[in-house]
């Protein structure tokens, strides 16, 4: 399984932000809303919702979670992909 965000924010506004937070995964800069309307989480103030897509390496759809808290999303994913099955990453694996 991958992992990487995406919202519509500017690529230049994705890059401070990524780089003030040192992610280790990539961003996806939506400025032109397409992949948000595409995927169903734009909203009629062209404002994306929080919503976080669990797509296997197979390229399939495990889950869709539409209720994101920000305050526990760490541990809600973390949750999630535990009761998905999916392993734990070892922190010094890229």
């Amino acid at each position: 399984m991958a992992y990487f965000g995406a919202n519509v924010d500017s690529l230049e506004t994705n890059k401070e932000f990524a780089e003030s937070l040192s992610l280790d995964y990539p961003l996806l800069s939506d400025a032109d809303k397409k992949v948000a309307a595409a995927y169903g989480v734009l909203g009629v103030l062209g404002v994306a919702s929080r919503t976080t897509f669990y797509v296997g390496t197979d390229g399939k759809l495990l889950f869709v979670d539409r209720d994101v808290s920000t305050s526990s999303h760490g541990a809600d994913v973390a949750k999630k992909l535990g009761e998905l099955g999916i392993k734990k990453r070892d922190a010094t694996s890229p």
